[in-house]
């Protein structure tokens, strides 16, 4: 069932300041903490990495919407064609090497030799052309498979990928779950692969409890695993926590690594200590936003949409609620070809601009504007009860209403008459034309689209026959446009980050798999006895 309930119109006393304060406290002693923190340790190699994330109903990437939760929950079996790097780039992975022709139709992939799934089969060209034929069969995972129109193995590590369009979208399917996640192509057809992967990874599957804790074991063929810098615990945990649930854990030693919500007060004596330290994640594409109804009254006035932008005191709203995190005004993430930083002036922090628009659109008394959806993920709640007396203070009366974070990107918002929504904007690639795609074009997310000209210039974007700065430019403009018509108000970018104990190596700066999206990869880590 959603979890559904008004949300008080007031916001708690002192939320801002006193937040702030605790969490400023927090950083600085986490930072200068020398007790206890050695990065040194001899590898545990009978420990059990234990996470938090988001849960999953099945482990099969063909029928699972959401790829960046299929990928944080099944690092540790499968393995992708390309990896996403901490800082937004494309690396090696089952694909050493890729190449665009030079008319953009076909995309070389040079795949990597002596790689083997824990059911013994070899990793081939073939096993490649029977994954993307698979993908390209689903519902659910077709659409992200569109781009590829054949697959024709070249030699026994080689393919060409013959494209529908010149376009760099591919690359970021590749990255992704679909058709990203290369299966055995012995196990293709097994009825239990929802339950039962069969990937190419250091572990294999121990046990899975569907939305709520998927457990993984070190492959038996030790020398099976081609990636000689993973497999260095026994097994691998991920199980769905609420924050209160995951912070408990974590201090009584019951869990490694934990998701922060941005306040970490209750762990400030182990982050005191130097037991417990913070690991943010600010080259994480993931952007909070307030979604914006523009088929909605009055949210159909540009200039309404504008003052909302202005009466929106983002800065302190951040430092209070999700300090590792960046304010951020256009709907574009800094790791993302095409985000211009000059943007970031359009909105400054105004009441009075926001209340001549107001004026000049008719509502010089002020507005109703409905009544907002906020995702049930923290700091969300708190977040819109600041927002809302900033709408407020300036005459946009906003009701609230707290719902399932899933329903809503999945289509409960698009669907709604809803004036808005307090949720993430959750990137599907690192490329612009695929984002600007999912924000723009998206009923799900984004009711209403935009005009023929504009969905046309977000076409041009990804083509990859033309230069990374000519892309950019072209991104550019369609985010300058979208910025300026208000199509938003996001609040912040980045993910506050994890929570981790002192033992957690092997994610230091530069290792944060997957971070640009939003997920989590730890294939690399490992724990100290």
């Amino acid at each position: 069932m959603p979890d559904q309930k008004t949300l008080s119109l007031r916001r708690r006393p002192g939320l801002v300041v006193s937040v702030a304060l605790g969490l400023l406290a927090l950083l600085l002693t986490s930072c200068g903490s020398s007790a206890n923190t050695s990065g040194d340790g001899e590898i545990d190699r009978s420990a059990t990495l234990r996470l938090t994330y988001t849960g999953v109903q099945t482990l099969d990437p063909a029928t699972t919407p959401g790829s960046t939760a299929v990928l944080s929950n099944t690092w540790p079996v499968y393995d992708r064609l390309l990896q996403i790097s901490e800082g937004g780039e494309y690396l090696p992975m089952l694909a050493t090497k890729w190449t665009f022709s030079k008319d953009g139709l076909t995309l070389r992939l040079d795949l990597r030799d002596g790689v083997t799934f824990s059911d013994g089969t070899p990793f081939t060209a073939d096993t490649v052309k029977a994954n993307i034929a698979r993908y390209r069969g689903e519902d659910v995972s077709k659409g992200a498979t569109a781009i590829i129109k054949d697959v024709e193995v070249v030699d026994e590590h080689a393919v060409d990928l013959h494209l529908a369009s010149p376009s760099r979208a591919v690359l970021g399917s590749l990255a992704a779950a679909a058709p990203g996640i290369m299966i055995s192509e012995k196990a293709l057809d097994n009825p239990d692969l929802g339950t039962n992967p069969v990937g190419s990874g250091a572990w294999v599957i121990d046990s899975f409890r569907p939305a709520e804790r998927v457990t993984y074991k070190l492959r038996s063929d030790k020398d099976g695993i081609w990636d000689k810098e993973t497999g260095k615990v026994a097994k691998v945990e991920i199980a769905v926590r609420t924050t209160s649930t995951a912070f408990a854990a974590i201090r009584s030693g019951q869990v490694d690594v934990v998701l922060s919500g941005g306040d970490v007060s209750e762990l400030k004596s182990g982050i005191d200590q130097g037991t417990l330290k913070i690991r943010p994640l600010k080259n994480a594409s993931t952007t909070a936003a307030l979604h914006l109804n523009q088929t909605v009254k009055p949210f159909d006035d540009v200039r309404v949409r504008q003052a909302v932008n202005y009466a929106i005191n983002r800065k302190p709203l951040v430092d209070a609620l999700v300090p590792t995190t960046t304010a951020r005004v256009q709907p574009m993430a800094s790791v993302v070809n095409g985000f211009d930083e000059s943007l970031e002036a359009t909105y400054p922090y105004d009441p009075d601009r926001a209340r001549e628009l107001l004026k000049e659109a008719g509502y010089e008394d002020g507005v109703d504007a409905g009544t907002f959806y906020v995702a049930n993920y923290e700091p969300f709640p708190d977040a819109a009860q600041v927002v809302q007396a900033d709408l407020a203070s300036v005459g946009i009366k906003v009701e609230l209403e707290l719902y399932d974070i899933r329903q809503l990107s999945s289509g409960t918002y698009g669907d709604s008459d809803r004036s808005g929504a307090f949720m993430f904007m959750s990137y599907p690639s690192l490329e612009p034309g695929v984002a600007l795609t999912q924000f723009l074009e998206n009923p799900l997310v984004f009711p209403g689209g935009v005009p023929a000209e504009v969905g046309k210039q977000i076409g041009a974007v990804d083509d990859s026959t033309a230069t990374q700065e000519e892309r950019a430019e072209r991104a550019g403009a369609v985010v300058k446009w979208a910025t300026d018509q208000a199509l938003y108000a996001p609040m912040w970018q980045g993910v506050p980050g994890w929570v981790m104990t002192n033992k957690v190596h092997g994610v230091e700066d530069g290792k944060a798999f997957l971070a640009p999206l939003g997920g989590q990869d730890f294939r690399y880590a490992w724990i100290s006895k």
